[in-house]
């Protein structure tokens, strides 16, 4: 019988994997993942994102589109262990060095909103499964949010992050749609 893989291993191997990949790989998958979200994005009122962290799938090409046509992007700020706020940001000039080494909202520029109910956030994560079962950074942060918003949620990953299944805890919460670059 072959021992179940617990959250910890799989952090360990799937953070290896990102960070395998070369910066061509990551701009190619992350072109791949922009293309395929655009369209899901076009009817949205509000979009909720992230500021990568280095071996996450960027954003920016997303964010730089929606600040292009003039409207604001949702960007969380760590507030304390496990909790973000929200900041409606309309350039990234708003945006200073926060927690973990992610640029965020510069709370005096920019006060905490609360999150429109219908936003789509794009979800970061170090794992998901293709039905959205997601495997976060161990903090809690995302399946806080998860379990509060009730409009879409959309998990963005690499090709190496997919997972036929992952273990899953109570507080565990899956995004409505996952997508992966190629």
């Amino acid at each position: 019988m072959v021992a179940p893989v617990s959250k910890a291993d799989l952090r360990r191997t799937l953070r290896a994997q990102r960070r395998a990949m070369t910066p061509a790989q990551r701009d190619a998958e992350a072109a791949t993942v922009a293309a395929l979200c655009l369209p899901l994005l076009a009817e949205a009122s509000a979009l909720a994102s992230y500021q990568a962290l280095p071996d996450e799938l960027d954003t920016d090409r997303l964010t730089r589109r929606w600040w292009a046509a003039g409207r604001v992007v949702w960007l969380p700020r760590v507030c304390s262990p496990g909790l973000l706020t929200w900041h409606p940001i309309e350039d990234p000039r708003q945006l200073q060095a926060g927690a973990y080494g992610i640029r965020e909202p510069d709370p005096t520029l920019v006060p905490a909103e609360a999150l429109p109910p219908a936003a789509v956030v794009l979800v970061p994560g170090v794992g998901f499964t293709p039905d959205g079962w997601r495997l976060g950074q161990g903090g809690g942060f995302y399946d806080r949010l998860l379990s509060l918003h009730p409009g879409p949620t959309i998990g963005l990953a690499f090709a190496c992050q997919r997972l036929t299944s992952l273990p899953r805890e109570p507080h565990d919460r899956a995004v409505h749609q996952v997508l992966f670059g190629s």
